[in-house]
């Protein structure tokens, strides 16, 4: 026993002297935070539409984008964090020759006047234009009063829950590519997909559409091909402040309000189609 005195001493010595080490030993540092990288949205021909290295967004285009992606469950910071790249449904040519066509036309005198163009591909609902002349005018924004030249092709197609009395111009749009669509309402929307920086697939666009009868609407559209200044396109026109219309590839709408000029929507609207 008197032997194992000694010994057990000395262990015990070695587990003290080891806990002291273990106990001065510094913590480790904490993990780094991981890199912060930029954002990238893309228009759908892959060239830049804006990155988060510039700045926060600027357009009703860029913060609309950035609201879908959101209500994805893509917040900015987890988008910086994945160093994500986002390929849209936009028309990088469509969206500047809107641009170039309103700003020609239109002339905004005042901060509160909304102009835009809005247009909507029917096959798929994606969003290939989406301009708003002003702060005030964010066409997927506040609602407009519809004239009932627009609210009539859908009453006459036996579809008036597709219409209300107040719409955004967005929603006109995706409503008139349903018509252009064969009677395949697609929802509108602006991303196509979300790619990570290591090349991982955060997200694509899946959806089911709505149906409203063909031949309805191929009736429709037919009757709305005979309307004076449609140049055999199927549009609406007279309905100031509005005018709208479509090409099966291609539903548009141009909305200005604040103007005594009631055939300046029909003109913009013609010089844009004309300018693709």
């Amino acid at each position: 026993m008197q032997r194992l005195l000694p010994n057990l001493g000395a262990l015990v010595l070695v587990a003290v002297l080891v806990g002291a080490v273990v106990w001065l030993r510094p913590e480790p540092p904490p993990p780094a935070p991981p890199p912060v990288r930029d954002v990238v949205l893309q228009y759908a021909d892959g060239s830049e539409l804006w990155n988060s290295g510039e700045g926060r967004p600027r357009s009703h285009l860029e913060r609309r984008v950035l609201a879908e992606l959101a209500d994805l469950g893509l917040s900015l910071d987890q988008l910086r964090a994945a160093g994500g790249v986002v390929r849209t449904t936009v028309d990088a040519k469509a969206q500047t020759m809107a641009a170039a066509v309103v700003g020609r036309l239109v002339a905004v005198d005042r901060g509160d006047r909304a102009a835009s163009v809005t247009a909507v591909e029917p096959a798929s609902g994606g969003v290939r234009v989406y301009l708003g002349l002003s702060r005030a005018s964010d066409p997927g924004g506040e609602p407009e009063e519809l004239t009932p030249e627009v609210v009539r092709p859908f009453t006459d197609a036996g579809a008036p829950e597709v219409v209300r009395t107040m719409m955004s111009p967005l929603e006109v749009t995706a409503a008139y590519a349903a018509l252009a669509g064969g009677g395949v309402r697609q929802q509108p929307h602006f991303v196509t997909s979300v790619t990570g920086a290591d090349g991982s697939q955060l997200y694509r666009r899946t959806g089911a559409p709505e149906v409203v009868d063909r031949r309805v609407a191929e009736r429709v559209s037919a009757q709305l091909k005979e309307k004076p200044g449609c140049g055999g396109t199927s549009c609406v026109t007279g309905a100031h402040p509005w005018t709208v219309g479509y090409t099966p590839q291609l539903a548009v709408a141009v909305f200005v309000d604040q103007t005594t000029d009631t055939d300046l929507t029909r003109v913009v609207w013609q010089e844009f189609l004309a300018s693709l």
